[in-house]
């Protein structure tokens, strides 16, 4: 099983980025995943009775307070059977088969798991309704891991899952033609996400893939696609979205409402926008210093109309590459303190727009029909850059001018004077 490393959004979005003072929250260095012993390195889970050797290097599983196997050799043959029989707190294993149940955890506290992983562990919901309900848990985290979750209908609330006023870890888990306005939706939720999938889902058109309303998120080595969604991700919430990928053929990637955003070495895609984020109610009762922030590192955000559309928010954003039809970057009426540095802006109409004073560094603008609409920019860099393979590898080819071209206070992992771009920076080598 794997080690789930959780980051909470709290803290995360609460840290301070400057030129020359990064801090990211984390304890992984340069520009790849952690690589410290407490998180897996290899590709399967443990099973519960499954010793660790050096290929298998997973911290071994505690044994399951309950099992459930719906072959009759476990302690029980439905999921449900073991949530309502669990008391808080409880482990319970699943072996792998196909569950056709829909399951509510009843507010306990449960570490629900399917031993051998999601490709063999299926929660089939057969078209009634919610698949999985988490509603009021009790003080702690519950977790839901190595599952399938499928065939969840639901117009009204999440399809394959429903979060009120619970804390939730979700690890190993797919969700897969389900359909419903929303595929998972939280009211007053904090959920982790790692190595999570959504896709092959139906979306209204009104809905999004996930709508969190209240609470916070973190998203590791997540993909969600919208699958005919207005949003692929919806929040109203704090927000961390790392090493993730987020498309929406069919509306925006993310829609942020009076958030927070942490987003790093992720890629972001819609038809409409890659990213609309604003915080209207701290205009009303602070117009002259936002509190909300949108901090962007060594990511893609593009597509549509605006790569990413900020309001009234504080900016910071280093090592990232912005694109859209009419601008890459929009902003309006955001903190003048904001700032970008080791950005790319490029195949836009606009390379940025905005109506305030902006601190841009050692940025590179490319295949624009203006570098800056609204403000006054001072471009390091606007030959082009020599991608691998615009946009899809954005890797910089050898002799592409944005190598060593970046600020000066700052290295790549490698030592070297760090580049401009995606893969540039103190965390760019990935």
């Amino acid at each position: 099983m794997k080690t789930y490393l959780w980051l909470p959004a709290s803290f995360l979005v609460g840290c301070q980025l400057a030129p020359g003072n990064i801090i990211i929250g984390s304890d992984d260095t340069g520009g790849g995943n952690d690589t410290d012993t407490s998180v897996d390195t290899d590709s399967g889970a443990d099973t519960a009775d499954t010793a660790d050797t050096a290929e298998d290097p997973d911290v071994e599983e505690t044994p399951p307070d309950e099992l459930v196997d719906c072959e009759g050799s476990g302690d029980f043959e439905t999921i449900q059977e073991a949530i309502n029989a669990a008391v808080s707190p409880a482990r319970i294993g699943v072996k792998a088969c196909t569950y056709h149940e829909r399951i509510d955890f009843l507010g306990k506290v449960i570490d629900l798991y399917g031993i051998d992983g999601s490709e063999e562990t299926i929660l089939e919901g057969d078209g009634y309704g919610t698949v999985v309900d988490f509603e009021m848990i009790e003080s702690g985290w519950s977790r839901f891991a190595g599952f399938t979750v499928t065939n969840g209908v639901d117009e009204a609330d999440g399809a394959a899952m429903e979060l009120t006023k619970s804390s939730v870890e979700l690890e190993d888990v797919v969700f897969t033609d389900n359909y419903g306005l929303n595929i998972v939706r939280g009211a007053n939720a904090s959920v982790d996400m790692q190595d999570v999938v959504f896709e092959g889902n139906t979306v209204l058109a009104e809905g999004q893939a996930v709508k969190i309303d209240g609470g916070n998120i973190n998203m590791v080595n997540t993909t969600i696609d919208c699958d005919g969604g207005a949003q692929a991700l919806w929040h109203h919430v704090q927000a961390l979205i790392s090493d993730s990928t987020i498309v929406c053929d069919s509306g925006y990637g993310v829609q942020d409402y009076h958030g927070e955003d942490r987003i790093i070495r992720s890629s972001i895609w819609g038809s409409t926008s890659g990213y609309i984020a604003y915080d209207n109610e701290s205009t009303v009762e602070e117009p002259d210093s936002p509190s909300e922030r949108f901090y962007v590192e060594n990511s893609v955000i593009g597509g549509g109309n605006i790569g990413a559309e900020i309001k009234y928010m504080h900016l910071e954003l280093s090592n990232s590459v912005f694109y859209g039809g009419a601008s890459g970057l929009s902003m309006t009426a955001c903190d003048t303190g904001s700032w970008s540095i080791n950005n790319v802006y490029a195949e836009s109409a606009c390379g940025i727009t905005g109506d305030q004073n902006f601190n841009d560094q050692n940025s590179a603008y490319w295949n624009n029909g203006e570098n800056a609409c609204g403000l006054t920019l001072r471009p390091s860099v606007t030959a082009d850059p020599e991608f691998v393979s615009w946009p899809d590898d954005l890797h910089l080819q050898a002799g592409s001018p944005l190598v060593d071209a970046g600020y000066r206070a700052w290295q790549d992992t490698d030592g070297s004077a760090s580049d401009i771009g995606r893969y540039g920076g103190p965390r760019g080598g990935y």
